[in-house]
């Protein structure tokens, strides 16, 4: 989108009048050429949800949050000295990104066809004057830069005193919030962002007509859907496995009990999902993939990603005592260790996949407390050495495409070369896996009398090792984009090998 001041020309101008054009007239059409030639009205953008589709404070204070929480003190010490000290104190405690920011390219657009006609562009912002600085040096597109500083808030009507002190004569704004009515009163040409529709509406009411609207698609449903990564729910379904080994199906109060458990894993797990996004930002904007995620992409709010985290952290770990206080305890043990691999661990290469293997595990312990069952250490160590290996699985093709770029994996401290290494950890646990099946089989499956025939039992190792084959294929060719979970969930293969599992139990137990 592209606007340009453009002069009125009053209808018949170029006509015709008797032997030639009116002399009033050619000094209509000398006047507009003259304003076609001179360069547009300044433009003056606005940062937060305007320029980048976030809050750059809102931002800060995460990463405070989740790099150096203890910088939070500090922060918070400055609130009693009013907004403009706040934001000062947050400034120096975090490290935002500048360059990974989710700039809105539509804006960067308008901004580069002002520059490109001779107008300058300037960037003026509540938010502090090192932030402002810092993406104006990684733009390079701005000619004077003014932000929060010292005692002075750089909002609403004194947005607008320290516009006009900048610039004399006309000049365009973008903006995006309620605070921003004094200044587009002011200026000539107002632009709008909006996510809601009845935005401009409520401000037209005030007076204020735009030029334009941006409309900006905000968060909805399917961005939530999306966050709260309900396509990851079938990993809780392992959790149902104690109840099915068990052969408890057929009683209801047993198969109640498992699928409400169920539900409150995934409350649980969605929430952490959240946090785990929200303390990788900065990562997940320079990954191929994950920079469209709902809150790199900022079309989530990270302030509502911590009000829904800890909504649903909350809720599902009261229920999940209400319903059992061993598999609370569990699930609590779940939120601990996610949390620990959020803030720290997912950066510590290897440890990474073994806590992704711990997690799982933990699924199945709570499945196993929730139905009041002993604790099977066959089962725990299968599910601790299958998912374990899963995960090298995934980190391995990640380590493979970052060998043909020469890049190291972002977020992760991995390197092109670590594939043999990769490759040998993770399929050594996949191998392992197999082998705990295979001794469960023989060394208590056969000997507890729930199987009818124990033939088919020694079958499904085999299956299963056809299926790690299967991904650990495409994890060399680094093909396996997906984690390999999710990955079998859209495999048709995958499928088949699950069916030929089910299959193999069936005619074992019944």
């Amino acid at each position: 989108m592209a606007f340009a001041v453009a002069a009125a020309k009053r209808q018949g101008m170029a006509g015709d009048r008797g032997n030639g054009v009116a002399a009033s007239d050619l000094r209509e059409v000398r006047a507009s050429e003259r304003l076609r030639a001179a360069p547009p009205r300044p433009l003056v953008v606005d940062l937060d949800h305007t320029l980048v589709r976030t809050d750059t404070l809102v931002e800060s204070i995460v990463w405070i949050l989740f790099h150096a929480p203890f910088r939070l003190f500090a922060v918070l010490a400055a609130l009693p000295a009013g907004r403009a000290a706040f934001k000062a104190a947050v400034a120096r405690a975090a490290r935002l990104d500048c360059a990974s920011l989710p700039y809105d390219e539509e804006i960067l657009a308008l901004i580069r066809d002002r520059r490109t006609a001779g107008g300058e562009v300037h960037l003026v912002t509540a938010a502090h004057e090192s932030i402002a600085a810092g993406v104006a040096a990684h733009l390079g597109l701005f000619d004077r830069v003014i932000g929060t500083a010292g005692d002075d808030n750089v909002k609403g009507a004194r947005k607008a005193a320290r516009i006009a002190a900048a610039i004399a004569g006309p000049y365009a704004y973008i903006g995006d919030s309620r605070s921003d009515v004094p200044v587009w009163a002011a200026a000539e040409e107002r632009l709008i962002v909006s996510r809601r529709p009845d935005f401009v509406a409520r401000i037209g009411r005030e007076g204020i007509v735009p030029a334009a609207v941006l409309a900006r698609p905000g968060g909805g449903p399917r961005a939530w859907v999306s966050a709260l990564r309900l396509h990851q729910w079938p990993k809780n379904a392992i959790l149902l496995a104690p109840l099915a080994l068990s052969q408890q199906i057929g009683n209801p109060r047993a198969a109640l009990t498992a699928l409400a458990a169920f539900l409150l894993f995934g409350l649980v797990a969605s929430a952490t999902y959240i946090v785990n996004d929200l303390a990788d930002l900065a990562a997940d904007r320079v990954h191929a993939t994950k920079r469209h995620r709902a809150f790199a992409a900022g079309r989530l709010s990270p302030l509502d990603g911590l009000a829904a985290a800890a909504a649903l952290m909350a809720a599902g770990l009261g229920l999940a005592f209400a319903l059992h206080a061993g598999f609370g305890l569990y699930l609590a043990g779940y939120v601990g260790l996610t949390l620990l691999y959020s803030f720290r661990l997912k950066r510590e290469p290897l440890v990474d996949v073994l806590v992704i293997g711990g997690l799982f595990s933990l699924r199945i312990l709570a499945g196993m407390a929730v139905l009041d069952q002993p604790i099977s250490l066959w089962l725990t160590s299968f599910t601790m050495m299958l998912f374990t290996g899963l995960a090298m699985a995934k980190r391995h093709a990640e380590v493979i495409r970052a060998a043909r770029t020469g890049r190291a994996l972002p977020g992760r401290d991995y390197e092109p070369g670590d594939a043999p290494i990769t490759a040998a950890i993770g399929v050594g646990a996949g191998v392992a896996s197999t082998l705990v099946m295979l001794l469960y089989m023989q060394f208590e499956a056969s000997l507890t009398g729930l199987y009818v025939r124990t033939g088919p039992l020694f079958v499904m190792p085999v299956v299963l090792a056809s299926w790690l084959m299967r991904i650990w294929s495409r994890a060399q060719r680094g093909n396996l984009h997906d984690d390999p979970v999710i990955f079998a969930l859209k495999d048709g293969v995958s499928w088949g090998h699950a069916a030929a599992i089910a299959i193999l139990w069936v005619a074992a137990a019944y």
